[in-house]
């Protein structure tokens, strides 16, 4: 007699969820509590010296913070600190993009070596940079003393003129390779026949990568930026290990000034406000961003639209 393998609708469902169960649970602990917990933090006047003290202020916090012209002038540091990132690495990464997509000798070898910044771990990579830029033994200025460039060393970390430059572009070297690697991915997929149409009609190469090759790579172009505008934007690591938000909070960033007021100022709650806050505006953005990539790929379909219907 045979078995009737039809499943009922819904049917089957228990085991699914049980076995989903065990990684939600844990995706709750490990993401989930930690928000919450830092949003409740930051209603609070927990303090890091007084773990007894742990009254309800409400936005007591907030109306402190928007009051901070220390916060504000790192947040505006945090924007243009990740937006030359983005935008340095985005150049970058597409100008060698575009050369490892064309048939040139090595390019297996120069792909690899081309990855080495963003396979190096963090810490050894930033630690390198500290030595390079270093004024008394660093690798550059050893270099150019011995060609009469300067006469005394380059305060790379520590002149206020270069410190913030300084800062994006080793940023900007640690990102770079993501970037390369998932535009050179999103150029490969571009169809021949539109680079030998365009070639046909005189187009030049610039023409070509306005009008061809960026509209072709824009949903790399919208995956790779916003994720890389969200590791920059929270990034920790590159800025401490290399100046430890100076000189005089000269280089702190909001991931920074948080750290710094919570684990130096024992401020734990203010900390929270401040990390609650950069969520907040990290969601916003994203949002935005969101609307304009939608947008941007809406208007070209309802003008295809509207010609359809004029003829």
């Amino acid at each position: 007699m045979k078995k009737n393998l039809t499943r009922r609708p819904g049917g089957g469902n228990g085991l699914g969820y049980a076995l989903l169960a065990p990684a939600t649970v844990l995706l709750l602990v490990m993401s989930v509590y930690p928000l919450l917990n830092g949003f409740w933090l930051s209603m609070t006047n927990r303090h890091l010296l007084k773990p007894k003290q742990n009254d309800f202020v409400f936005l007591d916090n907030y109306i402190t913070l928007f009051q901070d012209k220390e916060f504000f002038g790192t947040l505006a540091f945090t924007f243009a600190y990740t937006f030359c990132v983005v935008a340095i690495s985005y150049v970058a990464g597409l100008a060698l993009a575009l050369a490892l997509n064309r048939n040139v000798p090595g390019r297996g070898f120069f792909r690899a070596v081309f990855l080495i910044p963003w396979v190096i771990p963090p810490v050894v990579a930033i630690i390198n940079w500290s030595y390079i830029l270093n004024d008394q033994f660093g690798i550059i200025n050893i270099i150019l003393q011995s060609l009469g460039l300067i006469d005394k060393p380059i305060l790379f970390l520590g002149d206020y003129a270069l410190i913030r430059p300084t800062v994006v572009l080793v940023s900007a070297w640690k990102q770079m390779p993501f970037m390369m690697i998932t535009l050179l991915a999103g150029l490969q997929s571009v169809p021949r026949e539109l680079y030998e149409a365009a070639q046909i009609d005189g187009s030049g190469f610039w023409h070509t990568l306005f009008h061809v090759t960026l509209p072709m790579l824009r949903p790399v172009t919208f995956i790779s930026t916003l994720l890389s505008f969200v590791w920059t934007f929270n990034s920790f690591e590159n800025i401490w290990l290399l100046t430890s938000g100076g000189p005089n909070g000269y280089t702190f960033t909001l991931p920074i000034l948080s750290y710094y007021t919570a684990f130096f100022r024992q401020k734990i709650s203010y900390a929270s406000t401040i990390a609650s806050t950069m969520v907040v505006v990290m969601m916003i953005l994203s949002v935005i961003y969101f609307r304009i990539q939608f947008r941007g790929e809406r208007e070209p379909r309802l003008r295809k639209g509207r010609l359809k219907t004029d003829e």
